[in-house]
């Protein structure tokens, strides 16, 4: 089979594959492709296929809607955890560096501006669209993070980040018995 057709039953058939036959089928492809794949595609178990196959850790019942970019060179620097709900259009990122540009060259962005950290996202965790997560955060349990917000640093479990930069603008302590199970 050739790539080609490999990538027209992921992307038309995606839904009569069983997980083995998915796994097989991007078993010969470039990781780029695979990675391309897991951004556009429009299946969320798929999807999650996809950013394993490429070294991102993913938990059990965790939800990544399309457009989600993960920036790791493929290194598996990025940890997601179980139940999590990653919104259309975030952007993890683990590797930051000026790729080509002679400004790696500069003492001061070698030193402090080119990083190469984990990013985590620990259990229960909601990240709204269009977030961005910069190398070295943990987005701690259960916490929340607004939509288009940049987060910077590590954010602490059962509250709400947002902003450019991201800033906890609350706290939730009122965890009751409803929802004891995530406390």
């Amino acid at each position: 089979m050739t790539r080609i057709d490999a990538v027209n039953r992921l992307l038309y058939e995606f839904d009569l594959l069983p997980e083995e036959e998915v796994r097989t089928l991007i078993s010969d492809l470039p990781r780029k492709i695979v990675r391309w794949l897991a951004i556009n595609h429009p299946d969320n178990r798929t999807r999650k296929i996809f950013y394993q196959a490429t070294g991102v850790q993913i938990g059990e019942g965790t939800v990544i809607n399309p457009g989600v970019i993960v920036e790791d060179c493929y290194r598996g620097l990025v940890k997601i955890g179980d139940r999590v709900s990653i919104a259309a259009g975030v952007m993890l990122i683990a590797d930051a560096a000026p790729n080509n540009s002679r400004l790696a060259e500069i003492p001061y962005v070698r030193d402090h501006l080119i990083v190469e950290k984990p990013v985590t996202i620990e259990d229960d965790a909601w990240i709204g669209a269009a977030a961005i997560i910069l190398p070295g955060v943990v987005v701690g349990r259960a916490a929340i993070i607004g939509a288009g917000a940049v987060v910077t640093s590590s954010v602490p479990p059962f509250t709400i980040a947002a902003g450019v930069p991201a800033k906890v603008v609350r706290r939730l302590d009122d965890i009751g018995p409803a929802n004891a199970s995530i406390g």
